[in-house]
């Protein structure tokens, strides 16, 4: 079979619109070469050789839930490095930047389960729980969890069954949702049933939802310590307490979010998003834009123009 050399897998063409999700196994190596190496072997298997310096930094249109079936593998998110191994299921939301690079040059299989934002929210109706969705997205990180045992190989034969060309787009779909339910419900819901004395207040999801507004997350701490109605330093143990952040943390996620979404949607100076951001000091945005998305924002623009996507 011949060699494809990779500069990306643009996923988003891969899934199908019928079942709004796609499930692929992958398995890399790595080595001294500077180019990827991708060997599709059919039935969405696809066999990698990486350079071990990684794969690009990128961002996707959909969502992905990483099964890791064996050895390691350096997973880099959002400015964060994260050591994934075998048993680890890790969500990846349309938001984070992320990479693969090569842990002590171990190889690593692993199932992605890819699907689009559509399917997400159907899933989200049908478990009527706010809090579920809240849980899923507010970290700045994407969460990681631990599954063991024949329940996690259950789990991973189970998805890979559904590759079968035998099946049909709705079948296939109806078992997607299930699989999806099961793991949302086991990671998210039963952990929320858990932690029930430390749910969010009230006032300070509202506070969280109306300083999304860009009028509001601009001006910064000043306008949401006056929405807030609280003194500083309540309004810092609160966030700690039940975001496990700091207000100026989630006003930067903010920012910074707006800014990639300029970045790629507009062709305004670097300088003028990071004006009207209300980031006076143009190294300051610099330096906040690469902890969250561990690229410059001109390389951003370049890889969103292109419309790069790998793995």
């Amino acid at each position: 079979m011949k060699h494809q050399r990779h500069k990306e897998f643009e996923r988003d063409t891969f899934i199908n619109s019928q079942v709004g999700a796609d499930i692929s196994y992958h398995s890399i190596s790595w080595n001294n070469s500077p180019s990827p190496v991708l060997i599709p072997s059919g039935g969405n298997i696809n066999y990698h050789s990486l350079p071990y310096s990684g794969t690009l930094p990128h961002t996707h249109e959909f969502a992905e839930i990483i099964f890791i079936l064996s050895g390691r593998i350096e997973h880099h998110v959002n400015g964060e490095c994260t050591t994934l191994k075998t048993g680890n299921i890790c969500f990846v939301r349309p938001t984070d930047q992320h990479y693969f690079k090569s842990h002590k040059r171990e190889k690593c299989e692993m199932i992605i389960l890819a699907y689009q934002l559509e399917l997400f929210l159907t899933l989200s109706k049908y478990l009527e729980n706010d809090m579920f969705l809240k849980q899923f997205i507010a970290p700045v990180t994407p969460a990681v969890f631990l599954l063991e045992g024949p329940e996690f190989t259950e789990l991973c034969n189970k998805m890979l069954a559904l590759n079968s060309e035998m099946l049909s787009p709705y079948y296939k779909k109806i078992k997607i949702k299930i699989i999806m339910a099961d793991i949302f419900t086991r990671f998210f819901i039963d952990e929320m049933n858990i932690l029930s004395e430390s749910q969010v207040p009230a006032w300070l999801e509202d506070l969280c939802e109306r300083m999304r507004n860009p009028q509001n997350f601009i001006i910064g701490l000043k306008k949401m310590q006056k929405i807030a109605g609280c003194t500083k330093e309540h309004l810092c143990k609160s966030f700690k307490k039940y975001l496990n952040k700091t207000p100026t943390e989630f006003i930067n996620e903010l920012r910074m979010s707006h800014a990639a979404r300029q970045l790629s949607d507009t062709n305004e100076e670097i300088f003028a998003i990071a004006y009207d951001l209300n980031i006076q000091s143009l190294s300051r945005f610099y330096h906040l834009f690469k902890r969250y998305y561990a690229i410059s924002p001109a390389k951003y623009r370049a890889r969103a123009k292109a419309g790069k996507r790998i793995l």
